[in-house]
């Protein structure tokens, strides 16, 4: 009876404590934010994909995952529903999925890759300090040593991209695999009372 009170009562904690996780849940930046980044470019937002909220239309016509990635890159087209509900749940959750993809060799590869919405943190970067959400992304190709890991850190108060880190352990990268921090956020201009 005891130890039934007392596994009750563990069970009830932890319900408790998963409960009280912190959610956060993704929206793109509000039209008219603008991150300036490291590497030259600047990546205006011009509103979210009436289609997918986690697709922001930018500048140039273009659309990206979060600011950052292509819609119909293989992540994103295999694990979509994954990456849903990964940014829509608590701290500490994770993905795992698995793709088959063509390699620079042209034969198939089985891809694996895991997701973790690994924290609230403060991230300093020359545009500032932001308190960010920081999301982890592993890739792993299966049966050779071709791994990676990219970072994210998204600004809390408005969503926009200020950091990306990837740390591999190959010299050969994709063209979205590269290191940058926002030198500069801005955010379009309140309007004013009554208009």
């Amino acid at each position: 009876m005891i130890r039934a009170m007392t596994f009750a009562a563990v069970m009830l904690a932890s319900g408790v404590a998963s409960a009280q996780a912190p959610v956060w849940r993704f929206s793109c930046p509000e039209p008219g934010t603008a991150v300036e980044r490291s590497t030259g470019d600047t990546i205006t937002f011009r509103g979210a994909d009436a289609n997918d909220p986690l697709v922001c239309l930018v500048g140039g016509g273009q659309r990206l995952v979060l600011g950052i990635w292509a819609p119909s890159e293989r992540q994103y087209v295999n694990g979509r529903a994954h990456l849903t509900s990964l940014l829509s749940g608590p701290v500490g959750g994770e993905r795992r999925f698995d793709y088959f993809s063509v390699g620079r060799d042209s034969n198939s590869t089985h891809v694996f890759e895991t997701w973790r919405l690994a924290s609230f943190e403060p991230i300093r970067v020359p545009a500032g300090t932001f308190n960010a959400v920081k999301l982890e992304r592993r890739f792993d190709i299966a049966g050779s040593t071709y791994t990676y890991l990219q970072t994210v850190w998204l600004d809390r108060a408005t969503n926009a991209p200020v950091k990306v880190s990837v740390d591999h352990l190959n010299a050969v990268m994709a063209p979205t695999l590269i290191n940058w921090s926002a030198t500069e956020l801005r955010q379009p201009s309140p309007r004013p009372p009554g208009s």
